[in-house]
């Protein structure tokens, strides 16, 4: 289009000019022929009524030249000079010969020029074209010596371009066309993979000495299905006036880029549709003059976007960049104070202060999300924050990270989980943390609902507080209401305590099992007087721990050991502690290979199985045979009672046999 205002601003005033030198030069040559077809003039508008041709030229041909270079070539059928100083002419050619090598043509049927003033008219269609490809035209051009102007359509082919205006403005010296009323440029693809490129707008202004074209008003772009709307978009070009620098826009933008493709289903589908409305917008061009990103920006309101799905995502925030590659989106980025909803079939709400989306090359549809600065996301069943987060759009998968001091948490179902990085999918219901792991396991949420994972309602957590939980790592999972704790665990209610490598909570404290070098430091349980508070735990150790609500226990098995904080030690393969209505320990069995140690004492009782029944301070041995051993004796029976109260040791059942004399 720049091309366009340098062939004007050369070509048609050299027109003009070269039409007087010829009529002075044509009637020096000699007296000119009459016209046998008459003398009627050109009809003109500009020419008084009362003006008669004083002289007249019929088919001449000139050329002039410049320090011994042809520089043009005038030709026309007939040319006739009134004493008003208007001078018509009919039949116009003239070629124009560069000193770069291009070559410039223009016709027109007619023509008036003013030697007095140097206006000029060209008329009844004006055809310029040049040697490397450029062609405009017009009905009519006026030329009133500073301005080449019209009010009718003008056309043009140059370069990649090809457009119409409907209406003219050219400032000569200046160097500036300005066409309006309704332009309409097409720029032609470089190669076939490519697509046009048209503009629409009700005015384009082209500044040669600036190099850069504006368009005004209205301005409509499109290219395939995608199209922008603006009030002023600026174009800003190299010194070739070709290779584009910059393109920036502002007021009332409007983006649309449809991403249809074959994978997107039916034409006109809207899946993978972006559309972005800002202020204002500027772009950034790569190393081969493409643009390789937009740049849009909110000044008095929010940039917004729509990204269509499904599901659909909304995306505010101060500014947009959009990065391009082969005209399609690659990723979309997000600055200052964003927010991001999704709708249906989950309702989902992320904030942070920096987004960024990654689409798909191949369905253009939104792949991943990375978001990084105070990031919150929200949905009905989790409510999540942490410093950056990671988002799988693809496989509904949420990974969460932090800094020391700051790492994430998630408050799912009632239940609050942190560490070091927290994974989870809302859709399955899964959630998993790594790495300095604490929950917060709760039996209701705070809409009074149950909890899907909770651990206060079995016997070693009776308080109905909330159970803390330390481990390595953690899974939790809403569909099976299972939550497994693992790696150097530590589970507490206020003063009960349960450490294991594995700790596993089945749904509303339904069922705890631990499982690996597992401990216990137990407080709930019967003293001498019921509002005592104990101050001793009884702590056991064991292979595998196993609590059920329904059934009041607690079961250990492997390599069981029980001390009861007084000094007293139990030993056995399997033991089970059974608590009272009120979840106060009731008594203690142990089973096979039984062991009881008194410090104090210096007692010691072996059999196949131990009652300890903690509230009477009994115990009962039985065995085949049990002994209890002290430092003074041993006493065996099939059972004894030993009376920790009174330090009594009673043989309750008797070992039984049977005697055969010899013969």
């Amino acid at each position: 289009m720049q091309r366009t205002i340098r062939i004007l601003r050369v070509a048609l005033p050299l027109v003009f000019i070269g039409f007087v030198i010829v009529i002075a030069l044509s009637w020096t040559r000699g007296k000119p022929k009459r016209d046998k077809g008459g003398t009627i003039p050109v009809t003109s508008t500009m020419r008084p009524k009362t003006d008669k041709p004083s002289m007249l030229s019929i088919t001449f041909d000139d050329t002039q030249t410049v320090n011994g270079r042809i520089s043009s070539r005038i030709r026309a059928q007939r040319v006739m000079v009134f004493p008003s100083g208007w001078n018509t002419l009919e039949g116009v050619q003239m070629t124009i010969y560069r000193p770069t090598g291009l070559v410039y043509n223009l016709t027109c049927p007619r023509a008036q020029y003013n030697s007095n003033t140097k206006e000029s008219d060209a008329k009844g269609g004006v055809h310029v074209t040049s040697s490397d490809g450029v062609e405009i035209n017009t009905a009519e051009i006026h030329f009133d010596g500073v301005h080449l102007t019209n009010h009718v359509a003008v056309n043009f082919k140059i370069d990649r371009w090809t457009g119409s205006g409907g209406a003219l403005d050219m400032d000569v010296p200046g160097e500036m066309l300005r066409l309006y009323e309704k332009v309409d440029a097409t720029m032609a693809p470089q190669t076939p993979a490519e697509s046009p490129l048209n503009i629409k707008g009700q005015e384009g202004v082209f500044r040669r000495k600036e190099n850069y074209a504006d368009f005004t008003k209205d301005v409509v772009a499109t290219r395939d299905s995608d199209r922008f709307t603006v009030d002023h978009v600026v174009g800003r070009f190299g010194a070739d006036h070709k290779a584009l620098m910059a393109l920036e826009g502002q007021g009332h933008l409007t983006i649309v880029m449809t991403g249809e493709t074959p994978l997107a289903g039916k034409s006109g589908d809207t899946e993978g549709r972006k559309t972005i409305t800002a202020d204002r917008f500027f772009s950034e061009i790569g190393a081969t003059g493409e643009i390789s990103a937009m740049n849009f920006v909110g000044d008095t309101a929010p940039a917004h976007a729509v990204i269509e799905g499904p599901p659909n995502r909304d995306l505010v925030a101060h500014t947009f960049r959009v990065g391009l590659a082969n005209k399609q989106v690659t990723e979309m980025k997000a600055d200052d104070n964003v927010t991001m909803k999704e709708t249906a079939p989950i309702k989902r709400l992320m904030t942070s202060g920096h987004l960024v989306v990654y689409f798909d090359p191949a369905t253009h549809r939104a792949a991943s999300a990375a978001l990084d600065g105070n990031v919150h996301y929200q949905d009905p069943k989790n409510d999540a924050h942490s410093v950056r987060a990671n988002y799988d759009i693809t496989n509904d998968h949420v990974t969460l990270t932090g800094e020391p001091g700051f790492f994430p948490a998630v408050v799912s179902d009632g239940q609050t989980l942190k560490a070091k990085l927290i994974e989870f999918s809302p859709r399955a219901g899964t959630a998993r943390g790594t790495g300095e792991v604490i929950a917060l396991l709760v039996s209701k949420q705070a809409n009074g609902a149950p909890a899907a994972v909770s651990a206060d309602a079995t016997s070693i957590f009776p308080a109905g507080k909330p159970v803390f939980v330390n481990s390595d790592t953690v899974t939790m999972q809403q569909a099976t209401k299972i939550g497994i704790f693992s790696g150097h665990v530590r589970a507490w209610q206020e003063t009960n305590t349960v450490f294991a490598q594995e700790l596993q909570v089945q749904g509303a404290g339904d069922q705890i099992t631990a499982r690996g070098n597992v401990r216990t430091l137990l407080y709930n349980t019967s003293t001498k007087a019921a509002a005592e508070v104990r101050k001793v735990p009884v702590q056991s150790t064991s292979d595998v721990l196993v609590a059920r609500k329904a059934d009041r226990r607690i079961d250990l098995n492997g390599s069981v050991q029980i001390d009861d904080g007084e000094g007293r030690h139990f030993s056995s393969e399997h033991a089970s502690f059974f608590f009272d209505a009120a979840r106060k320990m009731d008594h203690i069995d142990a089973q096979e290979k039984v062991v009881m140690v008194e410090k104090a004492t210096m007692r010691r009782g072996t059999g196949d199985k131990a009652t300890y029944n903690v509230a009477q301070r009994m115990v009962y041995l039985i065995g085949s045979p049990a002994l209890v051993t002290t430092p003074t004796g041993s006493l065996p029976g099939k059972t004894i009672s030993i009376d920790l109260e009174r330090n009594k040791v009673n043989v309750v059942e008797p070992m039984q046999g049977t005697y055969k004399p010899q013969p």
